[in-house]
């Protein structure tokens, strides 16, 4: 992270450096939250721009709020940045923007996907077939036997076991991959240079040597209460299932099934006991439709049928699938970067290069096509067209 200190400021060259420093100052700046430091990317194509673009252009923004017109007006704050990079130095961490060559390709789907992350470990854990294994902080001790088999069970299964580094289930879940030299990735709500809970800060050591521990916080950031349904999409953004172990009707829990939901993934829950309310959360999701889990089994099974591992490379292109002859050139690329699981529109559009307004009318003309399905919030998905 030095080189990221002591880069020289003057250059006008955007490179990966400059843009990473411009993210940390946007993240840093007061008056700048998360859905305005994304909008101002998508308005200037880059950190590095946003800052750049002077206050005749911020002020075109309607959206953009008094407050935030102001921090931009006072400039980046490049001392908290270095601040922030000492602290990731410290921690021997590491950050990580979406669009970069190694962003996860599952994560990088969701409609809200983290512009930056900080992390701790290996990156290429992030990119691996993965399930997230969650529940209760108050676990049982049924609960928690049951997370440890389930998490040890993947790991036989070469899935990386997500979880949120809590106590109870998700504790479990991470020691149960730890113990069985499996790959284990962790999601906090606070700043990845604090250990919360104190008590896995052992754990967290141990998941780093061949998993991550991940936060879009940056460091520093307190384990505050508002910030853990925020990361929560994370976990299941990261996964291709979401399992419920023990959790109550208003758990976060169900946040982040929820959360699976709204991103295409499948949704599992581990039934328990109708005399502990504990069940109350995973009864209530199987009764919604939720896949019911007896083992690792049944989470297998269930993702080799409607995910299809056996068909699809690393970075989610489907192989084997064969080009139309009646495509232009442009829907040409938009078809080889499309699968038969679904994408949103804007991954789409990183993942071409072209502008989402262009990938829009692209995308329209391919469904008249029948070669592609548009799915409710700007998903789409190839048309498996073995099944047509």
């Amino acid at each position: 992270m030095a080189s990221l200190r002591h880069k020289a400021r003057q250059d006008t060259v955007i490179d990966r450096t400059e843009e990473i420093r411009s993210h940390i100052a946007l993240q840093l700046a007061q008056g700048i939250g998360r859905v305005t430091h994304r909008r101002l990317v998508d308005a200037f194509g880059s950190a590095t721009r946003a800052w750049a673009a002077g206050a005749r252009q911020w002020r075109l923004l309607s959206w953009l709020k008094s407050p935030a017109v102001s921090s931009l007006l006072a400039g980046p704050d490049w001392d908290k940045v270095d601040t922030l990079l000492d602290a990731l130095d410290r921690v021997d961490g590491w950050v990580m923007l979406a669009g970069d060559g190694d962003y996860p390709y599952w994560l990088g789907n969701i409609p809200d996907a983290p512009l930056i992350l900080y992390g701790m470990g290996e990156k290429n854990a992030l990119s691996k077939k993965a399930v997230a294994i969650v529940g209760s902080r108050n676990a049982s001790v049924y609960g928690v036997e049951i997370a440890q088999r389930l998490s040890s069970g993947l790991q036989a299964h070469d899935f990386c076991v997500v979880s949120g580094l809590a106590l109870g289930i998700d504790t479990a879940a991470h020691r149960a991959s730890v113990d069985v030299g499996g790959i284990t990735v962790a999601v906090t709500g606070c700043g990845i240079d604090i250990p919360y809970p104190r008590g896995n800060s052992r754990l967290m050591k141990q998941i780093v040597e061949r998993g991550a521990v991940i936060s879009e916080f940056p460091p520093g950031t307190p384990p505050e209460a508002r910030n853990f349904p925020i990361r929560n999409r994370i976990i299941s953004g990261l996964s291709q299932a979401v399992v419920v172990v023990e959790a109550s009707i208003k758990s976060g829990s169900l946040i982040t099934a929820a959360y699976a939901l709204e991103q295409g993934r499948e949704v599992m829950a581990v039934p328990g006991s109708i005399l502990s309310f504990k069940s109350n959360g995973p009864h209530w999701l199987i009764k919604q439709g939720a896949k019911l889990v007896e083992g690792v089994r049944d989470i297998v099974e269930e993702l080799e049928c409607t995910v299809g591992y056996e068909g699809t490379s690393m970075d989610g292109t489907c192989q084997g699938s064969s080009r139309p002859v009646n495509l232009g050139p442009d829907e040409a690329v938009i078809f080889d970067k499309l699968d038969v699981y679904p994408q949103h529109i804007d991954r789409i559009a990183q993942r071409c290069g072209m502008p989402v307004s262009k990938i829009g009318g692209l995308l329209i003309q391919m469904e008249l096509k029948n070669l592609v399905q548009a799915l409710p919030g700007q998903m789409y998905k190839l048309i498996d067209q073995k099944t047509e």
